[in-house]
């Protein structure tokens, strides 16, 4: 039996409609579904899914930590070049020279998980590095395994893609055709000498964050893929589909700059959407309690070495985290930040706190499993719940449980 494994990227659970996207919901109601409760602050999602452990087993949770010795510090050996760019105020050229040298260096030194530098200002990127090295469906990419691990350990054949990166039970490759119908295609190819095929469908992500959450761009957009997905089910009888979410969205009603309180500390920090690290350079207590205390009055959410474990899930380590990690409620999101042009985002993701609408969506049809609805479902039962329906023996290491 084939099976084709689908992450599609900010597919809320509410919108799980038959209006929406017909083939998908038919799955859903033939099959086992439920709502994802997601897990808080993430950006790096997708490794707790498919690992079935949170953050304080694998550490991967944000994208980049502070390391004034890794990758980045190396934009120091083509500064003149970068120089003589600005004095003709090329940014878009700077930038693309910077991410092609830094993920250069970084595949020679045999990392595949490839990041761009975003909007950070390059006097604040060289202190940061890439948190992990390999992408989640790779070999051994964690200190826990992974599913694709327990899969290869088992003798199934697999293969898992997210552009560029391609990677079966033997080796890791690349690939250079981008976009999700195309991938599907290829997706759709790959089955005839796979078992298992994975895919991260994405770009309903960012039409969300352009235009909302229920907007029409991104309805239209879950219509086309759920027709794609329609479309290989039926050129594939007795296909086992897997289709599921990382998160869904809130809509933005506020946007806070945190820059004028934090420029009055001698501090580092790196400006996420929804959350901030902040280093001080001098942190003695009297000068964290006063800066908690101004950014609570301001309605930050704030996380430290006393509650990021038990609260959010994530280990603390000051290189990651920061000495504070100051967040803002669901609805509100954080600008000037290192990811954006402009403070006009529709919708977002990644809050520490509950939202209804933040709910991804796990459905599983196949592998002779009678209908039924999943309740409190959470992102890390994904992977062993996958395990149990191929019959496969689960890590005891994993938090996740399987949920059939």
């Amino acid at each position: 039996m084939k099976t084709l494994i689908l992450f599609i990227d900010a597919f809320s659970f509410s919108d799980l409609k038959e209006k929406n996207c017909p083939f998908i919901y038919g799955l859903a109601k033939r099959g086992v579904y439920g709502e994802l409760t997601t897990i808080p602050a993430g950006y790096h999602i997708e490794y707790s899914m498919l690992s079935g452990c949170l953050p304080l087993k694998h550490n991967v949770w944000a994208w980049y930590y502070l390391n004034p010795k890794g990758t980045f510090s190396k934009i120091k050996y083509i500064k003149p070049l970068l120089r003589m760019f600005e004095a003709l105020n090329a940014e878009e050229i700077n930038r693309f020279i910077v991410d092609r040298y830094i993920n250069l260096i970084r595949l020679m030194q045999g990392k595949t998980r490839f990041l761009k530098s975003n909007k950070i200002p390059l006097d604040i990127l060289k202190n940061f590095e890439v948190s992990v090295d390999k992408m989640h469906f790779e070999h051994n990419p964690l200190p826990v395994p992974t599913l694709f691990d327990v899969l290869r350990k088992n003798g199934i054949s697999y293969v898992g893609m997210e552009f560029p990166v391609i990677s079966d039970n033997k080796k890791t490759w690349f690939y250079f055709k981008k976009g999700d119908l195309k991938e599907l295609d290829k997706a759709e190819r790959l089955l005839k000498k796979y078992d298992t095929v994975y895919l991260h469908v994405w770009k309903l992500d960012s039409i969300e964050h352009k235009y909302g959450l229920h907007s029409k761009k991104s309805l239209d957009y879950i219509k086309i893929i759920d027709d794609k997905i329609r479309e290989i089910a039926e050129k594939n009888a007795g296909l086992n589909l897997i289709v599921f979410s990382d998160h869904g969205g809130v809509k933005v009603k506020k946007t806070k700059n945190i820059l004028p309180i934090l420029k009055e500390y001698d501090c580092e920090y790196f400006l996420g959407s929804t959350s901030v690290q902040i280093w001080l350079n001098n942190p003695d207590n009297s000068t964290k309690l006063k800066l908690k205390k101004e950014l609570k009055k301001e309605g930050y959410l704030i996380y430290d070495e006393k509650n990021i474990e038990k609260k959010l899930f994530i280990p603390y380590k000051r290189e990651f985290v920061g000495d504070l990690l100051a967040c803002v409620k669901p609805g509100e999101q954080i600008y000037p930040d290192f990811f954006r042009d402009t403070a006009i985002v529709k919708s977002m993701h990644g809050y520490t706190k509950k939202s209804l609408e933040l709910s991804g969506v796990f459905i599983m049809n196949g592998f002779d499993i009678n209908n039924k609805k999943l309740n409190y479902m959470k992102l890390y039962d994904i992977a062993p719940t996958i395990l149990k329906a191929m019959k496969i023996k689960i890590p005891k290491i994993w938090d996740g449980k399987a949920r059939i």
